[in-house]
């Protein structure tokens, strides 16, 4: 079974900037890596979490999915 259990730490770090706003350019100067890796890390969420891929597939999980949030 995927799900939330299944992603990495820094995957759990980029879903939180995710549900802050960020964007992948904004995450990936945070991070100090590339564009590129963090959309790699989007792609990977997304087959994890078992959601079909669309523009805003993260955040259509997000708020189907508050209670692995703090906020």
């Amino acid at each position: 079974m995927q799900g939330i259990k299944a992603l990495s730490k820094i995957e759990k770090e980029i879903l939180q900037k995710i549900k802050e706003g960020f964007t992948s350019g904004e995450i990936a100067m945070e991070r100090g890596c590339s564009v590129r890796t963090v959309e790699k890390h989007r792609s990977n969420m997304i087959d994890k979490l078992g959601i079909k891929s669309t523009q805003n597939a993260l955040l259509l999980w997000i708020n189907k999915n508050p209670k692995y949030f703090n906020t």
